[in-house]
Formats: structure tokens, C-alpha cells, sequence
């Protein structure tokens, strides 16, 4: 992740991310991280004052998964 984001253009003092596979909502998604002590310590941790947050799909035999992502950071 810290490799993209210095790819992207992104100068960061700290970084963290947050990845889930296969929930069905946005609501899902963070009821997941916020009930998972290392994902729940990425939103809550006060250092990081920038995130955003995306999602994607892949097709797994006929059925899509989505993938839920969060990137936490903390700007030079």
C-alpha cells in the first residue's frame, strides 16, 4: 500500500489500510473492521487525518465478489 500511494503522487508521513472481501454493503463492510481490533485501531488511530475509500468487483466462478477498501493517511 505505501508503495501505491507514493505511485499515485501521495507524500505521507503514516499509512494504513484497511481490505475486506465479500460483504454484500458499505455497512457490512465497516461493521467487519470496526469488530476486528487491527482494522478498528486503523479508523480510530488519531494520527491518520486523511482517508478514502473504494470498492471493486471480480467475477469468482458466476458469482461477483466485492472488494472493500480504506487507505488511512497522514500527510507530509
Amino acid at each position: 500500500m505505501a508503495e501505491r500511494a507514493v505511485r499515485a503522487g501521495y507524500r505521507w508521513r503514516g499509512i494504513g489500510e484497511n481490505i475486506a472481501a465479500g460483504q454484500a454493503s458499505p455497512e457490512e463492510a465497516m461493521a467487519g473492521w470496526l469488530a476486528s481490533p487491527g482494522h478498528c485501531a486503523n479508523i480510530m488511530d488519531r494520527s491518520f487525518t486523511e482517508m478514502g475509500g473504494a470498492y471493486g468487483t471480480n467475477v469468482v466462478g458466476e458469482q461477483p465478489r466485492v472488494y472493500w477498501t480504506q487507505v488511512f493517511g497522514q500527510p507530509r
